[in-house]
């Protein structure tokens, strides 16, 4: 198993996890504290880039110095465009795969809360 594909199932994991927490918190009718959320998006963000980062290489992507950076700082553009750039069409599953990871623990916890409260 290559070091993107344990990149992707730790993101899978942590998705999963902090969505467990968020949507056991919603049905207690508690929130998650900023902390947590700022935590899980900060990981989130570095794990995506680490994992960017190796595909380049993979792909054999040329890269410059700061490719790294640059996705950090500019991720909702930096990190489509790689992945589009690199895979065409499938690129576009790629970003809403991604997106899903990232907002997946939101919408579990916002589920939670219609169903036990509204």
């Amino acid at each position: 198993m290559n070091r993107s594909s344990v990149i992707v199932i730790v993101l899978f994991i942590f998705s999963l996890v902090v969505g467990a927490f968020e949507f056991y918190l919603n049905s207690l009718g508690e929130f998650e504290t900023s902390l947590t959320q700022t935590t899980w998006g900060l990981v989130f963000l570095v794990l995506t880039v680490v994992w960017a980062m190796d595909d380049a290489k993979k792909q054999k992507f040329d890269i410059p110095f700061d490719f790294g950076f640059l996705i950090y700082i500019f991720w909702p553009i930096a990190f489509p465009y790689y992945l589009i750039s690199t895979r065409r069409t499938e690129g576009l599953l790629h970003v809403a795969g991604f997106l899903a990871l990232w907002q997946g623990p939101w919408l579990a916890g916002l589920v939670a809360y219609v169903y036990f409260y509204e």
